[in-house]
């Protein structure tokens, strides 16, 4: 079984990171533990450090086993991937801001959708040396600094920043995805098209999608206990005008009702969804 499936720890981040690292995560399973489990889109990138065994891949429809210990997991869109682990799983790492993979290496959000794109493949200097650094680490909590140390050196030679970008992802987080494309469009004093074509261009995702996706991951922010009818409440609190789009919604992003979802054998994965950040 896993043991934790995902912790949120209390990290004191350096300044000059803070825009770009959303939370510090680790999870780690049983020894021998036997188990797939579904990911879905949570609207942020997470860069994962693997220790103990590799894990398999499931991405449509095709199952690898990971390559690398260090890892970049892009946006999720439209497509249903699995995590196979068939040992002792360990994993530390970081929740990103959905414009950082841009900002810190240098690529477009297309490059790391619906996908794990290991370190070797940005083509970044110094990824041996962080390998072995990293392996010399006996405990999880050791790696953070280390990790940490590669991005202060990405962050002195990021991209610049795209103002209307940053301020409509602020927006989208601020009022939990519930904010039209037009509105945002019209707030970044550019066209809706030319808003559409970039968002997507430099996120991976389409902005009505990453809306969606942040205000169901708002909701399960929120839930306390495994309970439908609170689910609901909280639903149309969170902007939803009645149960029905509600479910709907839940169907596409998550693959079964909230009802289906909690009540199932995956339900342990709400404790990796939800708002970490904005």
């Amino acid at each position: 079984m896993i043991k934790s499936f995902v912790s949120f720890l209390e990290y004191d981040l350096p300044d000059n990171l803070k825009g770009f690292i959303a939370a510090v995560i680790h999870g780690e399973s049983e020894p021998n533990t036997q188990i797939t489990y579904p990911v879905h889109a949570i609207g942020f990138p997470l860069l994962i450090h693997v220790y103990g065994d590799l894990p398999k891949l499931h991405i449509k429809g095709t199952i690898t086993k990971a390559r690398s210990r260090l890892n970049l997991a892009g946006q999720v869109f439209d497509m249903e991937s699995k995590i196979e682990i068939d040992g002792t799983f360990g994993q530390i790492g970081f929740v990103l801001y959905p414009s950082a993979t841009y900002y810190l290496f240098h690529k477009k959000g297309d490059f790391f959708l619906n996908k794990w794109c290991t370190f070797e493949e940005t083509q970044l200097e110094g990824i041996s040396t962080l390998h072995k650094d990293l392996s010399r680490c006996t405990t999880a909590i050791e790696r953070v600094p280390i990790l940490l140390n590669f991005l202060n050196g990405l962050a002195e030679n990021r991209l610049p920043a795209v103002p209307w970008l940053d301020e409509a992802l602020g927006e989208i987080l601020g009022k939990n995805g519930v904010v039209g494309q037009e509105e945002l469009a019209k707030n970044a004093g550019i066209s809706l098209r030319h808003f559409r074509r970039k968002f997507k261009e430099i996120i991976g995702v389409p902005p009505k999608y990453f809306c969606k996706v942040i205000q169901l991951n708002t909701i399960f922010e929120l839930i306390k206990a495994e309970d439908e009818i609170m689910l609901h409440h909280i639903a149309l609190d969170c902007g939803y005008y009645d149960q029905a789009h509600f479910i709907n919604d839940f169907r596409k992003l998550i693959g079964d009702s909230p009802s289906g979802f909690l009540k199932g054998e995956h339900a342990y994965v709400k404790t990796y969804l939800g708002r970490r950040a904005g």
